[in-house]
């Protein structure tokens, strides 16, 4: 009962005095109106703001679905913000002066969510570290596929499209850029990514060789290269969260800690061995 009153606010209070109110009125225009011209039109009129009332309740109490999904969706958001500020307050903490290329999701109409995380992220930055350039991977269709019609592309999550292929295009083409951010995570063929073998023969100096910090992705076969610093930092969904219509905090770290982890080099053994399926087992 105290969630429902809670639910309605003001807005649905005053709609359910005026409710009982035009229903009484409603009840005695429709006694009245053999007797006083204006009572049946006022009777009808009264029934319609009746009707608007209920409207307004359920809307309020989320009966109808809009204001409680509402408020469930907009309080998911305010913990999806905190994982992007708080990736961006990593880097500038722990990698400040550098480079980013910044890997992002194709552009959606009427999407005003994304800029939202984006500005958060900016905002964790605080001018540390440069977004040098946004880019989006380049999907080739394999010649061997029936290739699906364009709005049927455009329902298929880039994730389960993009290659290593196309990253290491973008990582080529940008190489002044020292960190690779990822808010679409990374490829499924994973080990085609020329990044591994840039660390590998050991051709590039070590302060020249790029990194990466990612949200969004899998991250369960990154072990050894978050451990190894090619992988700075992963956001990940904290194993203990727990998932209730409780209100996010305001504070922007404690709304980040009830539900996300950074996983870096410096915590990664200990994460593992904590959450002992968080990581692919050795092979």
């Amino acid at each position: 009962m105290g969630q429902m009153i809670a639910n309605l606010g003001v807005t649905g209070i005053i709609a359910v005095i005026v409710m009982g109110c035009s229903l009484v009125g409603m009840i005695i225009c429709a006694k009245k109106q053999d007797v006083i011209a204006i009572a049946k039109p006022a009777a009808v009129g009264l029934m319609i703001l009746v009707m608007v009332c209920a409207v307004v309740i359920l809307m309020r109490t989320g009966v109808l679905g809009d204001q409680g999904t509402q408020q469930i969706i907009q309080n998911e958001f305010t913990y999806t913000k905190a994982s992007y500020y708080m990736l961006g307050n990593h880097i500038a903490n722990k990698l400040p002066g550098t480079k980013i290329l910044l890997i992002v999701d194709r552009p959606r109409t009427n999407d005003t969510r994304t800029p939202l995380l984006l500005e958060a992220f900016k905002q964790g930055l605080a001018g540390k570290a440069t977004i040098t350039v946004t880019e989006t991977p380049e999907i080739q269709w394999p010649a061997d596929r029936p290739q699906p019609k364009p709005e049927e592309m455009d329902m298929i999550p880039l994730q389960e499209m993009m290659t290593a292929a196309s990253f290491n295009t973008l990582m080529t083409k940008y190489a002044d850029c020292n960190l690779v951010v990822s808010f679409i995570g990374l490829p499924n063929d994973i080990a085609e990514m020329t990044i591994w073998s840039i660390w590998q023969d050991g051709v590039v100096p070590e302060d020249k060789r790029p990194k990466m910090a990612l949200i969004n992705g899998a991250y369960h076969n990154l072990k050894d290269a978050i451990k190894s610093g090619i992988v700075s930092v992963v956001v990940a969904v904290n194993p203990t969260a727990k998932f209730t219509d409780e209100k996010a905090p305001a504070d922007i770290k404690a709304a980040f800690d009830k539900r996300y982890i950074l996983i870096t080099p410096e915590n990664v053994d200990q994460i593992a061995e904590q959450y002992q399926n968080m990581f692919e087992a050795a092979k």
